[in-house]
């Protein structure tokens, strides 16, 4: 069957059956239990045995700095955004693909990189992957410093998801990836066992 009768057909059964338009009505059965956003989302983040650290526009590199002097960091990872930051640590800068970095990718300490929403209710960080901020950014390296300005930070999944789609024209990006703090797992005997398949410690930096 080719192409061409393919899409005929489809037009012929929207006809006779049309998409609904109808929105969906989200439900929040979370309830939270601190009284404001921002109190709520880091009482998350800290159940999700993320280090939360508290900065400001003007103290962010100074904030940065002092996240890798105490954990001894060599190297940082760093999308094309944030290439010019001040840190006096060697920076890898993750501007081509994979197979032209891979001896060095596979060996950086630390990524660093911006979170563009934070999830209140879940205490959870959200990153659309990009050409400028790749995924395997968030994945690779031991340590990930993860930037979070206050103010995105929304109540829930849903307005999170609303907040991506009037970024982007009324659409999702194509890949939205959710993360909760260090990597874990438990599959062995139901114990969790943190950092096996991803980073083993997350710092969130809300400024």
């Amino acid at each position: 069957m080719s192409k061409e009768t393919i899409l005929n057909n489809v037009q012929e059964a929207l006809k006779k059956n049309p998409l609904q338009s109808d929105k969906g009505v989200y439900t929040d059965i979370l309830k939270p239990i601190e009284k404001d956003i921002l109190s709520e989302y880091k009482r998350g983040q800290e159940v999700n045995k993320a280090i939360l650290i508290e900065s400001s526009k003007d103290e962010l590199e100074n904030t940065i700095k002092s996240i890798l002097e105490k954990e001894n960091i060599k190297q940082v990872l760093l999308p094309v955004s944030l290439e010019n930051i001040n840190i006096n640590q060697e920076k890898i800068i993750y501007n081509k693909p994979v197979d032209e970095l891979r001896d060095t990718l596979f060996q950086v300490e630390c990524g660093i990189f911006e979170a563009n929403y934070g999830v209140s209710n879940l205490g959870i960080f959200s990153v659309a992957s990009s050409s400028d901020q790749p995924r395997l950014l968030s994945l690779i390296t031991k340590y990930n410093i993860v930037l979070l300005k206050k103010e995105n930070i929304k109540e829930n999944l849903a307005t999170t998801l609303e907040a991506y789609k009037k970024d982007n024209n009324n659409k999702l990006p194509t890949n939205i990836l959710f993360i909760a703090g260090p990597s874990r797992t438990a599959d062995i005997e139901f114990k969790v066992v943190l950092g096996v398949h991803g980073p083993q410690i997350v710092y969130v930096i809300l400024y």
